[in-house]
């Protein structure tokens, strides 16, 4: 049998390379997953409309127009895709889950003259899975070579919110959102003996980062103008979001040196736990167990958005999303230094999200048909490592080869008068290389929601 020492100097190079490619973004920044059934089959379009509770996302100052009390609920379907190439092997991989998203109550109260509604519940706001599959195979060493490198979470806003009428076309409304979530992030080497050259036949490296995000603040000041007012034809909205300042306390579990090992397996069924590979042999190790916390504040969000009626049963609307992630900023210390090194200046760009949505109600019957497209460009383009010049080959930077789009459709039913059921399809695509590695996502989402007004 070979010695697995020739194969520890490779292996260490590339665990190297693969750490460097799975360092990832500031989580709390980007990662829009889309709130309210009929917004999303709109194409997210909805600053200009947000006439139901998810206004408290889109455009609080739009439940001035509601004069029913509502009970909203929805859930969603998340499918991401990632597929790999580089060096010429492909690698798929993808994540699943199924969540409730929002849950609301909308209660307009009784006032002489306009309109004063309050509002209360959650959504999700944030949706961090992902996942990222590297494969290859070694000439020198004849080891497949299998790496994945996950995230689950997602965050969470409770809000309370509030609009009234100022002027009879004019509508001002604030919400108040309490932030939290929490985030694991997986990072597993696994290296296969699979031409029984060694004494082992696998080796398993696994790094976890599990981040809670503590609750956080942020409010959202919105403006709608409509006219008529009360079965509007043209409307217009603005909206100003403060950044909140998160708080991360995360957790960090894992061998601490680039030649450690989680488990080795051997061909005659024995196996070793938690240990260094040194001079060719294994010696046990404690795994690191680190728990710390830091502060990242993220900037002002702008909005503005508009909607109209060419015709009674036909409704169009657009708007756009203004973030500045780059003026982003840490806040604290990070004890153990394995945090909070991003470069916001040099490693994030400023980016507008673009909405565009159609509702058409087909006449006669109380079913509504939705369509939309909307662009949520990536604002991470690195390099990885900020501490160090960008090289196009050890420390290169994220070239967008075609920024995220998504196509939306949507469909809703009023199934007696005061009940409505409404889905919503999203599926968006992006690519991106970074050096010799290639990506290319799919995100399939499914939103679904049910309406009670009384």
């Amino acid at each position: 049998m070979r010695s697995v020492f020739a194969f520890l100097i490779t292996t260490a190079l590339f665990l190297l390379a693969v750490v460097r490619i799975s360092a990832q973004e500031e989580r709390a920044i980007d990662h829009f997953s889309g709130v309210g059934v009929r917004a999303m089959g709109m194409g997210g379009a909805y600053l200009g409309v947000a006439d139901d509770f998810t206004a408290v996302h889109w455009n609080p100052a739009g439940l001035a127009q509601m004069t029913q009390r509502e009970v909203y609920v929805g859930a969603r379907r998340n499918a991401y895709d990632s597929e790999t190439t580089q060096t010429g092997i492909t690698a798929r991989s993808e994540v699943k889950n199924t969540r409730f998203s929002s849950f609301g109550f909308v209660f307009p109260y009784p006032v002489y003259r306009g309109s004063l509604v309050l509002a209360v519940g959650f959504n999700k706001v944030k949706d961090f899975d992902s996942i990222v599959r590297l494969g290859g195979f070694s000439a020198v060493d004849s080891l497949q070579q299998d790496s994945r490198f996950s995230h689950e979470g997602e965050l969470e806003a409770k809000t309370l919110a509030v609009a009234v009428d100022v002027a009879p076309s004019v509508s001002l409304g604030i919400a108040l959102n309490l932030i939290n979530g929490d985030n694991e992030n997986v990072q597993e080497n696994v290296f296969n003996d699979v031409e029984n050259l060694y004494e082992e036949r696998r080796w398993t490296a696994r790094d976890v980062f599990t981040d809670e995000y503590e609750t956080s603040f942020s409010a959202k000041l919105g403006l709608l103008v409509r006219t008529p007012r009360n079965d509007p034809q043209v409307r217009l909205g603005f909206t100003l979001a403060t950044g909140p300042t998160h708080e991360i306390d995360y957790r960090f579990k894992g061998i601490p040196s680039e030649n450690g090992y989680n488990l080795i397996e051997y061909d005659d069924g024995s196996v070793c736990r938690d240990v260094v590979i040194e001079d060719g042999s294994c010696t046990s190790v404690q795994v690191l167990d680190r728990r710390s916390s830091y502060k990242v504040s993220l900037p002002l969000e702008f909005g503005a958005g508009g909607s109209a009626r060419p015709i009674p049963e036909l409704l169009v609307a657009a708007g756009v999303h203004f973030s500045e992630w780059s003026q982003s900023e840490y806040k604290g210390e990070d004890d153990n230094d394995l945090r909070a090194n991003a470069s916001f200046e040099n490693q994030y760009r400023d980016v507008i999200r673009y909405h565009l949505g159609v509702e058409y109600q087909v006449p006669q019957i109380a079913l509504d048909l939705r369509a939309g497209f909307y662009t949520d460009p990536l604002p991470f383009v690195g390099p990885r490592n900020p501490d160090l010049a960008m090289d196009p080959v050890s420390n290169p930077p994220i070239i967008v080869t075609q920024e995220r789009r998504f196509v939306t459709l949507g469909v809703g039913l009023l199934l007696e008068e005061a009940v409505r059921a409404d889905v919503a399809l999203i599926r968006g695509t992006a690519e991106v290389k970074e050096g010799p590695l290639e990506e290319r996502t799919t995100l399939n989402r499914a939103f679904f929601g049910f309406t009670y007004s009384f």
